[in-house]
Formats: structure tokens, sequence, C-alpha cells
């Protein structure tokens, strides 16, 4: 495919495509904008919605996309699918293996109708076709299934209709309350991946959200948490219990959630200790996008009171941990 000539406002309404059907983000032209700088994309910091016209590469447009990908989080890297594919096939000659005979295995099965996916069935019968190692086959499927992640819709002619329907607004996170499709979940992880890639903005997202962060930050360290009601709390945002209480009794730790700019000062600390004391928590937590003043945290030690302090950097690592891709985080990340 050549170089595609075209109005600025076509290229970001099909990165923004590319990226709601992939991620299941949906981004403005700011949105992109915004992380174009930040990440210094180059394809992407210059458009502007106009009829002016530019000139891209279909692959440099491939690259702007993945890069896009990465600083939302969805991705770990930038790395075009098709090198999976091959970095696979050249270890697996290493190891005495045939991707040859897995490619054709496997596109064979594919092309068959047999299976909708390619399940357990699927895969015992690439196996017995290709007579190659079950390890290796299963690592060479894989990279394809790395591969099909990262295809850019448009040079493929597929459009996924239900992840672009099901995409949530980027700007949702910062201008209104997000109250994820699950019952069981208090942020969706879409916003918490961005958080974890994009901390520098916790401090800007809508507060409730803050409330809910933290609500699902202790949901994942095994306790039982309750979320409160947002308005007329009385100062607890979130209230513990270990799993073994079950919620029964006074709560292991009361928290109050501030998505503050200014530092938490003496009177918001002594406060928060008195609901702390009256509910009979063991101890309390001050969860803040900012800092907390060093005469609060002196007077809780003065006064022996049991109170802990999240501040930025804490609650920053917060989303760093509950991040999708943890688990392949590199050292320069």
């Amino acid at each position: 495919m050549g170089k595609i000539r075209a109005p600025h406002g076509y290229f970001l309404d099909l990165a923004s495509e590319e990226v709601a059907c992939s991620s299941g983000v949906l981004l403005t032209d700011t949105n992109i904008k915004t992380l174009s700088v930040r990440y210094d994309i180059g394809e992407f910091q210059y458009l502007e919605r106009s009829d002016r016209e530019t000139v891209m590469r279909p692959e440099d447009f491939e690259d702007a996309v993945l890069n896009i990908r990465k600083a939302i989080g969805n991705l770990p890297d930038a790395k075009m699918g098709q090198f999976f594919v091959f970095d696979a096939a050249i270890a697996l000659q290493r190891e005495g293996g045939d991707a040859i005979k897995i490619a054709k295995a496997y596109l064979a099965i594919s092309e068959s109708g047999k299976y909708a996916s390619v399940g357990k069935e699927a895969i015992e019968e690439i196996i017995a076709i290709s007579g190659q190692d079950p390890l290796h086959v299963l690592r060479f499927l894989d990279a394809v299934g790395e591969m099909q992640q990262r295809k850019m819709n448009f040079l493929y002619g597929r459009v996924r209709q239900k992840a672009w329907d099901g995409a949530v607004s980027l700007d949702r996170l910062f201008e209104g309350k997000q109250i994820p499709d699950d019952p069981e979940v208090y942020l969706d992880q879409r916003y918490i991946d961005y958080l974890a890639r994009n901390s520098e903005e916790m401090g800007r997202i809508h507060w409730r959200n803050f409330e809910r962060l933290t609500t699902e930050f202790f949901l994942r360290k095994g306790y039982q948490v309750e979320l409160g009601a947002g308005t007329k709390d009385g100062g607890v945002d979130v209230r513990i219990w270990t799993d073994k209480d079950s919620k029964a009794g006074p709560p292991l730790m009361l928290i109050q959630c501030k998505r503050y700019k200014d530092v938490v000062g003496i009177e918001t600390v002594k406060a928060f200790w008195s609901d702390v004391h009256f509910e009979g928590g063991e101890k309390g937590l001050i969860a803040t996008t900012s800092s907390v003043s060093r005469d609060s945290k002196k007077l809780c030690e003065v006064r022996k009171w049991p109170m802990s302090f999240a501040e930025a950097a804490e609650v920053q690592k917060w989303a760093r941990t509950m991040w999708r891709h943890v688990p392949v985080i590199r050292d320069e990340e």
C-alpha cells in the first residue's frame, strides 16, 4: 500500500476509531494531541481538524496508533504485531522446531471453518497436523494472538463493532462519575490502565472516581470493602474489613479520600480521626492526590493515633500495581 494523502480530520477520526476498536477507549482530538505531545508521537502532534491535507505512510500511521495504545496503558509496548510471529519463528528454529509446519497447520484449521475460535480442540488438531512439540505450538499461537491484537482494522477491512459500541470515553474519567457495568468492579480497568501510564493526571480525575480507585485497590488486596454514598457520608469514603470478618463488627480501617491540590492540614486530620474513633475503627487512612502537612503527621505521632497517609506518589503506585500489563513492566518503564 502506498502513501495516503487525506485531510487532517481523516487521520484523527481513523486514529480514534482504531484505538476505540482495539482498546475500548474513546479519544477526542484533544486527547490524541495531548498524548502525542507527551509521548512524542510525531505523526499526530501537528494534526488539527481542518481541510488541510497531509501525507502519511500506512506503516507510520500504524506505528503512531500503537504508540497511542501504549500511552493509554492498553499495550505494554508499541511493537508491531508481525514481529511477534517473526521472533517466535526464529526462537523455535533455534530450538529445533519448525514454525512453517505450525503456521501451515494453523492456517488449515482457521480456514476449515470447524472452529469458531482456536480453543483446546483446535490446538490439539494443530499439534497433530504439524507434528510439533505442544509447547512450541502454544508459543507460536501466543505470538499469532498478539499479532491479531495489534492489527490495524483499516488495513485489513475489518471493524470490531462490539468493541466500538462498548468503548468508554477517556474524558469521563475527569469530568464525571464513572460507574462500571460490572457491579463487582469499582473502576473500569481501562481507566486504571490509563492512570498507570499517566499517573501525573491522578489529581485531575473526578473526585468520585478517586474514591472508586481507592476502593478497587483495597478490594484487590483481598479486603472486604464498602464504598460510601459519596455525599453526606460523614467524612468516611471507604470502609475496610478483613476477608475473615465479612463486614462483621467495626471496620478494620476507615478511609477518607482527598482529591486535593492543596496540602491536607491539621483540621482535616483531626475531624477524620473523630470519625474513626466514633465508628470504632482500628485505624484510619487519608488518601490524597497531594500531600499531608508535616504538622498533621506529627500530631498523630504525638497523640498515638493509628492514622496513616497515602500521598500522591503512593496513590500513583496503586494504579501501576493494578495495570493489566504489570507482569511485563520493563526497567525503563
